[in-house]
């Protein structure tokens, strides 16, 4: 009986609880809810439209991985999985998919357009060309869309060839910003710009390579810091390299490492000992632009016969704070001006270091799978590539503003991402982008 009364008064008080709230919030502040961001059920199905072409040089971001990447973001901000489509397109279906696209959908819409040969070696995720047919169609469409296309208010900016080139340019200062850069005894680099002699493309994408690169390099050339061996330091277009073909690329660079050999042999004049004609350059660095001509270079270097690794030439500072010891190390600065025996003096230093033949510090772009292993071998310094998983948020974001029926006020670029033995694990391999094997680990 007892437990009868607690009971008909728990409840009576929690009736006189409800009246209380009712009428004056039973003594307490009203909540204030917020809204979140997810507050709005999604409920506009998302279509993913993915180029059908595939790159035949292997790189790590597939359009299959970038769409499974856009749709797992898509269903952590919310999105039933079951209102997510992929579908592979020509330039052709895709433009008609988007001229027919009902106003209740979101679009997700990568340019099918195939690039040219050159284009593909850096990877997939790269600033597409401009295609005024799809910019067309896109600005008159009824459902909403999310682009990578420039030219569009609804665009994602991806890395341009000028930032691939200012990215690759800063990978290599930052590998060298130990070494001691003397005007007598400057740094050997090589600048290679893959073009393809019946795309003009391909030649724009150079000189975009190029400014890009040279931002970062210039003043370094100015002061005689850094030199091309095997340029003159005036035509950009002189840097150019056929890279149609693994046989056209073989005979260019060869044609390169021989100017830069006898450029260097013009420096060892002072000498009175007779020195080998055939004595390999000294080479610093390559700038290859991309994998694939990172990969050919490689091979060349080794049939030439340079040996070793990147790591021979670390300049990297130790946990401890000290400076590594160089392999590399330019010899002290003569006092100026350089007499005969201070020539001398620089150019048995140039004959030691061509003597060693050692590898230089080669950097490319692309991330392909079958340059990963040059790159856990130290034989490719640096790599880079766009993180499908940051671009993936950025869409996502961009299609939950349209869900809520509003425009994205800022959409944010997707930067490139420099890869090397500082990173490539955590980068790659523990995202789960490849796997050890892959990666030649």
């Amino acid at each position: 009986m007892a437990h009868g009364r607690l009971k008909k008064t728990g409840i009576a008080l929690t009736g006189a609880c409800v009246l209380a709230l009712a009428l004056a919030g039973c003594g307490q502040p009203k909540a204030h809810v917020q809204l979140s961001a997810h507050s709005i059920k999604p409920d506009k199905p998302v279509s993913i439209f993915i180029p059908s072409w595939q790159n035949s040089f292997s790189p790590v971001n597939t359009w299959q991985s970038v769409a499974k990447a856009i749709k797992g973001s898509l269903e952590k901000d919310g999105l039933d999985p079951q209102e997510v489509s992929v579908e592979k397109v020509d330039l052709q279906q895709e433009i008609k998919a988007v001229k027919e696209a009902k106003k209740g959908t979101v679009e997700v819409v990568f340019p099918a357009q195939k690039p040219g040969l050159l284009r593909q070696q850096f990877g997939n995720l790269l600033s597409p060309l401009a295609d005024p047919p799809l910019l067309e169609a896109l600005s008159s469409a009824k459902s909403p869309f999310v682009t990578t296309l420039p030219g569009s208010s609804a665009s994602i900016p991806l890395p341009s060839m000028y930032e691939i080139g200012k990215m690759e340019a800063s990978s290599l200062l930052k590998k060298i910003k130990n070494y001691r850069l003397t005007p007598i005894t400057p740094f050997p680099v090589l600048l290679l710009l893959p073009y393809q002699p019946s795309s003009p493309q391909s030649v724009e994408d150079c000189h975009e390579l190029f400014e890009g690169m040279w931002s970062q390099l210039s003043p370094y050339f100015e002061k005689k810091l850094i030199y091309d061996p095997a340029w003159n330091g005036r035509n950009w277009q002189d840097l150019m390299v056929d890279a149609a073909s693994g046989a056209s690329l073989d005979e260019a660079v060869r044609n390169i490492m021989k100017q830069a050999r006898e450029t260097e042999n013009s420096y060892l004049a002072p000498l009175d000992e007779e020195v080998s004609p055939a004595l390999l350059a000294n080479l610093g660095a390559v700038l290859a632009s991309n994998d694939f001509v990172a990969s050919q270079v490689g091979g060349i270097l080794k049939n030439m016969g340079y040996q070793g690794t990147v790591a021979d030439a670390d300049t990297s500072l130790s946990e401890g704070g000290e400076q590594n010891i160089a392999k590399k190390q330019a010899p002290p600065a003569p006092a100026q001006p350089m007499g005969i025996e201070a020539k001398k003096e620089v150019a048995r230093a140039l004959v030691k270091e061509r003597e060693a033949q050692s590898w230089p510090i080669l950097i490319g772009f692309g991330a392909l799978l079958p340059s990963l292993q040059n790159v856990v071998n130290a034989r490719e310094w640096s790599t880079g590539f766009v993180d499908r998983s940051s671009l993936a948020s950025a869409v996502s974001a961009a299609c939950m503003e349209e869900e809520k029926g509003s425009s994205p006020s800022s959409l944010r670029a997707v930067p490139a991402t420099t890869i090397d033995e500082n990173n490539f694990k955590q980068a790659l391999v523990e995202t789960g982008f490849v796997s050890p094997t892959q990666a030649g680990l």
